[in-house]
């Protein structure tokens, strides 16, 4: 992995980096379903989804704190958080017992529909007085999926986007932070079980540079975008998360 230094490999996946920060800045949302595939063409698929642990912590981080609405977020979301902490633990306990192309297969299938779902007239919409309740069965199905795949977005931007009346605003503020239960606790289980060793930390470090840059683009790009574009715009992160999904799956 990265034994020797290519500076076109450098170039394209420094280009990569830039793009998933660009597009984590614009919808809160975006940076290894775009990135990973982007550095997939010229690393191993493991290795790109390992260098995206320090830049996606450090994306998170910054953006809550950002975020103009993180304190509601917090009181808001905060059972989802812990749902997410369980969930991941679990998803990482069961690892080796499970198919896990099987499982991408079937909830990449599952996210395209409900993406497909939510763009037509039918839509989800959850009642104030299920949002607390399907936001720990999201919450740990989002934690057992990603603490299998590294895949924990899908199901947090399914639960986020069927929330009426969620703007852009607190959305951003609302999936950094519970993006922070997840993010955390993957990177420490790579770097325990030194699957993120020091030449591939040190990479995935420098990294963070051009997600940065992206990310402070694609701030001042939300700022021109109304809250419908906005959530068009999440749906068609959807719909190419879901499709990366079926596409580890069937690498």
């Amino acid at each position: 992995m990265l034994n020797e230094i290519d500076l076109q490999i450098v170039a394209w996946c420094t280009f990569a980096f830039l793009c998933g920060g660009l597009i984590k800045g614009a919808l809160g949302v975006g940076t290894p379903l775009l990135t990973v595939p982007l550095m997939a063409l010229v690393l191993p698929v493991q290795t790109a989804v390992v260098l995206m642990a320090l830049p996606v912590v450090f994306a998170n981080v910054w953006q809550a704190f950002q975020a103009k609405q993180i304190s509601s977020a917090v009181s808001r979301f905060w059972p989802s958080f812990l749902a997410i902490l369980v969930g991941t633990y679990a998803g990482v306990v069961i690892l080796s017992n499970i198919d896990e192309r099987s499982l991408l297969l079937a909830v990449g299938l599952l996210v395209i529909a409900f993406a497909v779902l939510q763009g037509s007239t039918y839509k989800l919409h959850l009642s104030k007085s299920f949002e607390k309740p399907a936001g720990l069965v999201f919450g740990l199905a989002s934690g057992v999926i990603g603490g299998l795949s590294s895949m924990f977005g899908p199901m947090l931007i399914i639960y986020l986007v069927s929330i009426p009346g969620l703007g852009k605003e607190r959305f951003v503020a609302s999936i950094s932070f519970l993006y922070l239960a997840c993010v955390v606790p993957w990177t420490l289980i790579l770097l325990w079980f030194e699957i993120l060793d020091g030449r591939l930390a040190l990479f995935s470090a420098a990294a963070i540079l051009p997600v940065g840059l992206g990310m402070a683009l694609g701030t001042k790009l939300r700022e021109r975008v109304s809250d419908q574009r906005f959530h068009r715009l999440v749906l068609v992160v959807l719909m190419l998360s879901g499709s990366t999904m079926l596409w580890r799956a069937l690498i």
